[in-house]
């Protein structure tokens, strides 16, 4: 580095420096106190000192004489192009040599003119190209934000509520939507919704929307309120006036950039999502079948009726009664008459339930046939019982279904708080427990609850569950019962009757668990496996015995019956000729071309189809007509009045008759005592089934009077 040289100094020594820094093309002279005075460039000192002439000329001259006595001095913040203007206008020629670069009077360096204007015209272009994209930046945002303006508007106008802008300075109304308007048939001026402030609403609109408005003003704000409005008339129409419309309202302040505050108020119309709303809360607390409370209700309002019922201050007698309700043979109507003529059952015990019913009683299904009742207030027990009494009356009248008419019946059970459960759950055990007893003693009747009850109860759970177990435990068994046939005076078969062992229990009777299952579900299980035992049976005993076999409803309507009992038959190697399934009436109603076709490929097999128990249905003697039968078997009830009554001889003889001329043997169940066996022999029928013949026994073959084989 060359220190710099004063002023003063002679051209001689800054010769000797310059000379030394052949690399530098400056010379910069600075004052005492550090400040750049001028330059002395290499180009112009050498020609000066070219030759020995011009070395003594200039060379004892002072340094201030062979430099720029004023030079140009460029602070580092001036921006190239100021700098460029002014030195064109103020020293043009000054512009071809260099210039100090200075910040507040502090040497930074040298630099050339001609390359400070190259840089000013490239920046004085850039900015003409920022300033040229700037203009099109901003004429596209312009355009950008119209288009959103108007977008806006279009949204604003279109949206499905109704939109209103206030002053709350001025009071005046900005703004009103047109989807609002049309919402609450309101009407607006065209030229005046233009003008934006001065809206012209037709007078029934205008109240309508300052009725709203109001509303929203006194309501909290961003809290949304109800506001139900009526118009188009007073017509009643349901529960709901003509025109009604309810609308969710929300008042919304805003502030201006400007200081101006304004009042937004939405309302939306709300009418089908509350509609929609009660639908669902009627689903979720309404059967929708009959429309009386379903469990869920009901449970809420019996625990509502309890802590009541517990209050301190609550009447002495105060108390919460539980009926029970299960129709009687309401099973059989599904069977029989199909699903549409059981839901009209239901609606009409609904209706005859409510009818029997006060005002603060609860009536509730609880699903299928249960229905079931709460009662609470002073004596609630003594009125249960005066209440269960009138139900088993009404209940029990015939129901007429088109051209039918069927009796059913009820059964009832009572428990009330707090003299048999402290809490829901108990108080519907014990019901149900007091039910179940009322269906023990005859059905169609009613009974309360008594604490001798709830062994019973426990009992019945206890059999459920060992029901459940019993087949795979091998504790079911087939007992068989002889058939007499008087043609050739001797047993011509037997029938297969399921029976249930159960090792502590002992034997229990099929009225105890056949009911069970056909509740849970098991009863199409048992009729397969009572199917797969009664042929693997017949299989073992002499040529010319038949085995008859109870076929289930749902059994029988199953599409692969046919093929699962000749891959019972092919299993236990026995002729289709010596299986007969016996079916009841129920089995018939409902698809009867189904049952049609089920019978002829039963049929087609060699296999025989009795009709049981018949006499006790509704349309029996039609069924003789519409079906293929090989057998009917005269219910028990008939047989055992045949000495005593006359229209039960009638109807035996009558049915003798008849099954000859159809080709069909006739069977007399339920024979006791010889006098019926003679009566039933001389009337016309080909067999006899009962207990004079023989009882059901798992080995009843060997044990038959030797006359009778």
């Amino acid at each position: 580095m060359i220190e710099p040289l004063a002023p003063s100094d002679s051209g001689a020594v800054a010769y000797a420096r310059f000379a030394q820094a052949r690399s530098c093309p400056v010379l910069a002279v600075v004052d005492p106190s550090g400040r750049p005075v001028g330059l002395i460039e290499r180009n112009d000192f050498l020609t000066r000192l070219a030759s020995q002439y011009g070395r003594a000329v200039y060379g004892p001259r002072p340094v201030v004489q062979m430099m720029t006595i004023d030079p140009i001095i460029v602070e580092a913040d001036m921006r190239s192009g100021d700098f460029a203007e002014q030195a064109l206008k103020d020293a043009p020629d000054a512009l071809l040599k260099g210039f100090i670069i200075t910040e507040r009077g502090r040497y930074l360096g040298v630099g050339a003119v001609i390359d400070l204007l190259r840089a000013a015209i490239v920046e004085r272009a850039n900015i003409t190209r920022d300033l040229s994209e700037l203009t099109a930046t901003l004429r596209d945002s312009n355009a950008e934000l119209d288009r959103q303006r108007r977008l806006a508007e279009t949204v604003i106008e279109h949206i499905p509520a109704l939109i209103t802008v206030r002053s709350e300075s001025t009071g005046r109304r900005l703004m009103i939507n047109s989807a609002g308007l049309s919402m609450l048939d309101a009407k607006i001026d065209n030229a005046s919704r233009a003008a934006g402030i001065d809206l012209v609403l037709s007078a029934e609109g205008g109240r309508r929307i300052n009725q709203l408005e109001t509303f929203a003003a006194q309501a909290q704000p961003l809290r949304p309120h109800d506001f139900v409005m009526e118009h188009g008339g007073d017509e009643l129409h349901g529960d709901r006036r003509k025109g009604q419309k309810t609308l969710r309202v929300t008042r919304v302040p805003m502030a201006l950039a400007d200081g101006e505050r304004l009042s937004v108020t939405l309302a939306e119309d709300v009418t089908e999502m509350r509609l929609a709303a009660s639908r669902i809360e009627q689903l979720a607390h309404f059967d929708t079948l009959t429309g009386l409370a379903n469990r869920a209700h009901l449970n809420a309002r019996i625990e509502a009726m309890l802590s009541a019922a517990r209050e301190p201050n609550a009447a002495h007698e105060y108390e919460v009664a539980l009926l029970a309700i299960d129709l009687d043979r309401f099973k059989w109507v599904n069977d029989t008459l199909g699903h549409d003529a059981g839901d009209l059952v239901l609606r009409e015990v609904a209706r005859r339930l409510t009818a029997e019913l006060r005002a603060q009683d609860m009536p509730a299904r609880l699903g299928g046939d249960e229905f079931a009742v709460a009662i609470a207030g002073a004596k609630a027990a003594a009125i249960a019982e005066t209440i269960a009494s009138r139900l088993v009356e009404q209940l029990g009248l015939p129901y007429v279904l088109g051209e039918k008419m069927i009796y059913l019946g009820a059964s009832i059970g009572i428990a009330t708080f707090p003299a048999d459960a402290c809490d829901l759950v108990e108080l519907m055990k014990c019901a149900d427990l007091a039910l179940y007893k009322a269906k023990a003693d005859g059905k169609n009747t009613w009974r309360r609850f008594s604490a001798s009850l709830r062994a019973g109860l426990d009992r019945r759970s206890l059999l459920e569950s060992e029901l459940r177990l019993a087949m795979q435990r091998g504790q079911f068994l087939v007992h068989l019962q002889p058939i007499f046939h008087f043609g050739c005076n001797a047993v011509s078969g037997f029938e297969a009757l399921m029976r249930w062992h159960h090792p502590e229990f002992g034997s229990i009777p099929p009225a105890t668990f056949i009911p069970m299952a056909e509740e849970i579900g098991l009863i199409d299980k048992m009729g397969c496996w009572v199917l797969h035992e009664a042929c693997r049976i017949a299989a073992t005993l002499p040529e010319h015995l038949t085995m008859a076999v109870n076929i289930s409803a749902v059994q029988f309507r199953l599409p692969s019956l046919a093929s699962d009992v000749a891959r019972v038959l092919e299993r236990w190697g026995l002729p289709p000729e010596r299986l007969e399934l016996e079916i009841t009436e129920s089995v018939l109603i409902g698809d009867e071309a189904q049952a049609l076709r089920a019978m002829k490929e039963l049929q087609a097999l060699g296999v025989r189809i009795a009709l049981d128990d018949f006499g006790t249905g509704y349309a029996s003697f039609s069924y003789l007509q519409k079906f293929p039968f090989d057998r009917i078997k005269i219910d028990r009830l008939f047989t055992q009045g045949i000495l005593d009554n006359r229209s039960s001889m009638a109807i035996v003889s009558a049915l003798a008759i008849l099954a000859e001329k159809m080709d069909m043997r006739i069977t007399a169940e339920g024979v006791e005592t010889q006098a019926q066996l003679d009566a039933v022999r001389r009337l016309g029928c080909t067999e006899a089934q009962g207990y004079l013949i023989g009882r059901p026994g798992d080995d009843v073959w060997a044990h038959l009077p030797q006359d009778l084989v």
